[in-house]
């Protein structure tokens, strides 16, 4: 018997990246999957990609924005209608923002940034949770990131929404532990992608030195000298979504490298 057999994650940002290598490990281990996020073709490319792993039940795909929450409600409901129950919730999506210092910073880029990478989670989980209630059971796991807790030149907007995120986790995890409800995060590090080119690309020309002397300064500043794949945050967020963990709840899981070793 697989893993995640006869079990329903709905996974946010599941076009690419991240959010696809979470999906893929998911359905990997059985699990059906409900993937959703704004970009239909990248979700429907997703779906593709596991309905020919073969491994399980094929995947359920809602076009939904993560800020409205209308829209989020319908997409829960109709999950919940066609399945039942959500019992994984992965809250993957998030912009990196745009890098700068503080003051340079409009407001609508602060906004967007926070919006995005905290109220989203917070609407999600507010529209998933009460069905989890009546259950009594769930994980719920959200993408952070060291750069919550690791200062970085340029990055204060993201920082703040990536540590917002551990408060709210942890808050929910003592809540919802008596329910039989797990709650936790994993925090990549610089994960390798066109999203970490563009944050060094920014940084470097601010900082006045080529993107490649950036790649290498943030290369030397991680212990195992290489950078993060989406698959080995995928793997985290299977060990928390699965059994495996199921004495663990309130955990902020570093998985960059060696760049942060607390939490």
């Amino acid at each position: 018997m697989k893993e995640l057999e006869n079990k329903v994650a709905l996974v946010t940002g599941a076009g690419r990246g991240i959010g696809r290598a979470i999906s893929l490990a998911l359905a990997q281990e059985g699990a059906t999957l409900i993937l959703t996020g704004r970009d239909l073709e990248a979700l429907n490319e997703t779906a593709r990609l596991i309905t020919d792993l073969k491994r399980g039940p094929a995947p359920h795909v809602s076009q939904m924005d993560i800020l409205d929450s209308t829209e989020i409600q319908r997409c829960i409901n109709s999950a919940l209608e066609i399945f039942g129950h959500i019992d994984i919730l992965v809250n993957n999506s998030g912009i990196t923002g745009k890098s700068a210092r503080l003051w340079e910073l409009t407001e609508a880029e602060w906004d967007e940034c926070i919006d995005t990478n905290l109220k989203a989670s917070f609407l999600v989980s507010k529209a998933v949770i009460p069905s989890m209630l009546v259950r009594k059971s769930g994980s719920i796991i959200f993408i952070g990131s060291i750069t919550g807790k690791r200062p970085l030149i340029d990055r204060s907007v993201y920082a703040a929404s990536k540590l917002g995120m551990v408060g709210m986790m942890r808050t929910l995890a003592l809540e919802l532990g008596r329910h039989n409800i797990r709650v936790n995060l994993v925090s990549p590090g610089f994960v390798e992608g066109p999203r970490l080119d563009g944050v060094i690309a920014q940084v470097a020309k601010n900082e006045k030195v080529s993107p490649q002397e950036m790649n290498r300064q943030w290369l030397e500043m991680i212990p195992t000298g290489k950078f993060i794949t989406p698959e080995n945050i995928a793997q985290g967020v299977l060990f928390l979504a699965s059994e495996r963990s199921g004495s663990t709840t309130g955990e902020d899981l570093n998985i960059s490298g060696g760049l942060v070793m607390y939490s």
